[in-house]
């Protein structure tokens, strides 16, 4: 029975895609790199240190992962501190209450690193809501693998089996059913078209996870 909830950050908790995906593109203009649309999207629900490390070996770049990654994070954490276009989802404040008053653990797990989640849980007073959750520097293999998830359940002391995950990304749904999870797609068109058929249930509204729905897993 499913009795813990693990929430992906970025395009599900936060609507956070659009500032990313603007800051990857100002930075591929600085790099002189002509990136299509497609191949940008591909790269959502990955680690920013596995995608740079793509398109660095891709396109023969002297800049390192680590560089690249710094720079992105202090465009989006300036954003973040500074203005208020990053915003909660839609219905995600309700739906973490909603499942707090089911009796449900809730877990975080994240391919942002460290210092970015703890800085979006900060902004959104969320810090006791999430006190255990994983980013994408915590763990050697990124999104499609499996460690961010099975290394939370580890943290939380609780069993892969009793999760489900709620993911917005392609690869963030593999990396749950990899886990042996349940997975809940959450269709963000902000996050382009990521296809989510693999998920055990498909969604396009989080008001649609319901604690019936949970249940039912």
């Amino acid at each position: 029975m499913v009795n813990t909830v693990i929430f992906d950050m970025d395009g599900v908790l936060v609507n956070s895609e659009p500032v990313h995906q603007r800051h990857e593109r100002e930075m591929y203009d600085e790099l002189g790199l002509d990136l299509s649309y497609e191949e940008q999207q591909s790269f959502v629900g990955m680690s920013a240190m596995d995608s740079w490390r793509f398109v660095i070996e891709k396109y023969n770049l002297s800049e390192t992962p680590e560089e690249l990654l710094l720079r992105g994070r202090g465009k989006y954490l300036k954003v973040l501190e500074e203005t208020d276009e990053v915003k909660m989802m839609d219905g995600a404040r309700e739906l973490i209450t909603r499942l707090e008053n089911g009796g449900f653990h809730l877990l975080l797990a994240s391919s942002a690193t460290s210092p970015t989640i703890s800085a979006v849980l900060k902004k959104f007073d969320l810090v006791k809501t999430f006190p255990l959750f994983i980013g994408g520097d915590m763990v050697h293999n990124s999104k499609p693998k499996p460690d961010i998830f099975l290394n939370i359940a580890e943290l939380a002391q609780v069993e892969p089996a009793n999760c489900v995950v709620i993911e917005d990304a392609e690869h963030g749904v593999t990396a749950a059913n990899n886990a042996g999870m349940k997975s809940i797609g959450f269709q963000n068109h902000h996050s382009g078209s990521q296809k989510l058929s693999h998920a055990n249930v498909v969604i396009d509204d989080l008001d649609q996870i319901t604690l019936e729905l949970l249940r039912e897993l």
